[in-house]
């Protein structure tokens, strides 16, 4: 969403507008002076003007949510010359000439003094894109970030506290010596069953008594 910008804004995207037209006047002064190939300082001049867009559409634009790229981006068919890295290039590249020692010293500290403002720091603070934009910046420059500009780091989500399971109930003991016996219910069958094979008890044998007459 497109913002209304305000004076102090404006004032703000004219001071960045001036340091980066210093630094890309640097690379192309310089450049010539140290016989430099003309495809590297179109390069750098690219690099510094192209910065300078970035961090105008952004502040223009205001916050934004991120989104991720729909369709990959198309591979850059045409062959750049490698632009130097680390931290600190410009100034190994451009170290000054005879009448312009240190040449990107005073751009630097005119871009340390912009972020000392409440208001850009208060931009910055709102649009997290502008942060990813100077930072590269400051790195070539080789002059430390401000704090504003520090990475933040994602926050961990805090581990759920679960309360541990009390632990399975024990099955109940069984003495060795228990007998147990499963109740089958008795059917007609096994009652004739249990009569038909019944038998009476046998009578017990009848003893002879004899009798003795006395002589």
């Amino acid at each position: 969403m497109r913002t209304n910008p305000t004076p102090l804004t404006i004032s703000l995207l004219d001071r960045f507008a001036l340091i980066m037209a210093m630094l890309a006047e640097i690379a192309v002064n310089q450049g010539h002076a140290q016989h430099l190939p003309g495809a590297k300082i179109i390069a750098i001049w690219q690099r510094l003007t192209g910065i300078a867009a970035r961090f105008a559409r952004a502040v223009l634009r205001g916050p934004t949510s991120s989104r991720k790229r729909l369709t990959p981006a198309k591979p850059n068919r045409a062959k750049r010359p490698s632009l130097p890295d680390g931290f600190g290039w410009l100034p190994r590249v451009f170290p000054g000439t005879h009448d312009m020692p240190a040449a990107v010293t005073y751009p630097a500290q005119q871009l340390h003094d912009l972020l000392a403002d409440p208001t850009m720091a208060e931009l910055i603070e709102t649009n997290p894109a502008i942060g990813r934009i100077l930072r590269p910046l400051f790195e070539a420059l080789g002059i430390e970030r401000p704090a504003i500009l520090a990475i933040p780091q994602p926050t961990q989500p805090e581990p759920a506290h679960h309360e541990p399971e009390p632990p399975p109930a024990a099955p109940p003991s069984v003495p060795p010596t228990a007998w147990v016996t499963a109740w089958v219910p008795e059917t007609s069958e096994d009652r004739d069953r249990q009569i038909s094979t019944h038998t009476e008890p046998t009578a017990p044998p009848q003893l002879f008594h004899y009798e003795y007459e006395t002589i």
